[in-house]
């Protein structure tokens, strides 16, 4: 095969194969990669409703502007679950960045991303995720997993296996689809230094062969005068150098073109998609608020004791005592709140029946929380439910969410305030950081509500205007 020839054969298999993964394999990346952190963000949340690790206090002092990975230095055993609580914080918060900020496109995606990629997905082992792993950060991570499966809690257990298995097949997905974009980018760059340099080069076959090294230097500096300060790749360079001047080099490039060839699909005669996926994908976002929503009921009824406390006066203990001697109900707790909405700024005031409030958060959070393992009743129910069933589901999980959020948001502002005796101030427990969480559950899920929205809008247009039908 000729040179030019085979140089417009890659330029075109090039072409092809960045328009295909543009469409096809990094959108499907970027849904690996949700998928990867929705599993993480489920074997998290166990671990700190069990309370094996605790919230890292400087979790929101983390300024992201690139994926990174959490620190990777030795500790002592005495550092271990502080170390682990870090790490496994700051893993969740690249992971969110990642999903929210970075652009599935190849132009994007460069090399250096391509390794902070890499380096993220396997900064925890989840395909060899044992106990005895070489590698420190897998090795503790699996450690309290153990502590978890050791337990007589099944729901538990069956949201950490099934996350672990999800993270398994989900990295080795991720990994396929990141080694695809690497060969594109290695071979764009050959198909650039063989135009800017080999072709304005005069080369004879044999010299190229043995005096490998000294072609590469003179190549280099042909390149550094074409391409100014851009990164040159030495080890790419002698790539080009077998495959364009070695007796194997034939066999070389028609590995390469293999590689990157692009198999056509049989095109069927209807669209078909699968839109129940997105919707589901939206709905375990809203589940995955349950353990928050249960943390930030059980906190604020906290503040409702140090409240009572607070209440020392002589008619109130009586007005306790008779209802305890009677035998009767409490009556529902009535808090007049005035707040900021966090929405739309305005400053606003409510009466919130505190307990009905907490009864119904309460009971949300239990049957959300129930639905986190797959294998249970309520979440094959949600599997086995209709398009339009499931896609009721994520409005009405999205609508209560954010009916939750300005109610509870509203009062925590409230027990900050009501609560003045010196004494017991100090003790009111905010639910800053669950709040955080239902808040980003319910943007996640409606983002993919208006994904699933619009992709069934372009299905009926492209309907109305006769594609796929034909």
């Amino acid at each position: 095969m000729e040179e030019a020839k085979y140089v417009d054969l890659l330029d075109q298999a090039l072409f092809a194969k960045i328009d295909r993964m543009d469409k096809n394999e990094l959108k499907q990346l970027k849904d690996d990669y949700k998928l990867f952190q929705s599993a993480f963000h489920g074997i998290y949340s166990v671990l700190l409703r069990k309370g094996l690790i605790h919230e890292d206090p400087y979790k929101y002092d983390l300024k992201i502007s690139e994926v990174a990975n959490p620190p990777e230095s030795p500790f002592a055993e005495s550092e271990k679950l502080d170390q682990m609580c870090i790490r496994l914080s700051q893993f969740e918060s690249y992971l969110d960045f990642l999903n929210n900020y970075y652009q599935f496109s190849v132009d994007f995606l460069t090399m250096p991303r391509i390794k902070r990629l890499v380096g993220l997905t396997k900064y925890f082992n989840f395909i060899q995720f044992t106990e005895n792993s070489p590698h420190m950060n897998t090795r503790y991570f699996a450690e309290l997993i153990v502590m978890i499966r050791k337990g007589t809690d099944p729901l538990s257990t069956g949201i950490i296996n099934e996350g672990l298995l999800q993270l398994d097949k989900t990295t080795k997905k991720i990994f396929l689809t990141l080694k695809d974009l690497t060969l594109v980018h290695k071979e764009r760059f050959k198909l650039e230094l063989r135009r800017l340099a080999f072709e304005s080069m005069s080369i004879e076959r044999d010299y190229a062969i043995t005096h490998r090294e000294e072609l590469i230097r003179k190549v280099k500096q042909r390149f550094a005068e074409a391409a100014g300060d851009r990164p040159f790749s030495s080890e790419l360079a002698e790539e080009i150098i077998l495959e364009d001047y070695s007796t194997d080099g034939q066999n070389l490039r028609d590995d390469i073109l293999r590689k990157l060839a692009v198999k056509e699909e049989k095109q069927n005669k209807s669209v078909e998609r699968n839109f129940k996926a997105i919707v589901l994908d939206g709905a375990r976002v809203l589940i995955g608020a349950g353990f928050q929503l249960n943390d930030a009921v059980q906190k604020l009824l906290d503040n409702q004791l140090l409240l009572e406390a607070q209440d020392k006066s002589f008619m109130t203990k009586v007005k306790r005592a008779l209802r305890q001697m009677m035998g009767k109900k409490a009556e529902h707790i009535i808090h007049e709140v005035e707040y900021i909405d966090p929405v739309s700024s305005e400053r606003k005031s409510e009466d919130i029946d505190f307990t009905a409030l907490t009864d119904e958060v309460g009971k949300r959070a239990q049957s959300l929380s129930a639905m986190m393992s797959r294998n249970s009743a309520a979440s094959k129910r949600l599997e086995s439910a209709n398009e339009e069933q499931s896609y009721k589901f994520l409005e009405k999980g999205i609508e209560d969410l954010q009916a939750y959020y300005k109610k509870l948001y509203a009062l925590d502002e409230f027990f900050k305030g009501a609560v003045t005796d010196p004494e017991i101030k100090g003790r009111v427990r905010s639910i800053g950081i669950e709040l955080g969480s239902i808040k980003n559950a319910f943007i996640k899920a409606n983002q993919k509500r208006h994904e699933y929205i619009a992709q069934k809008e372009e299905l009926e247009q492209m309907k109305r205007l006769g594609i796929g039908d034909a």
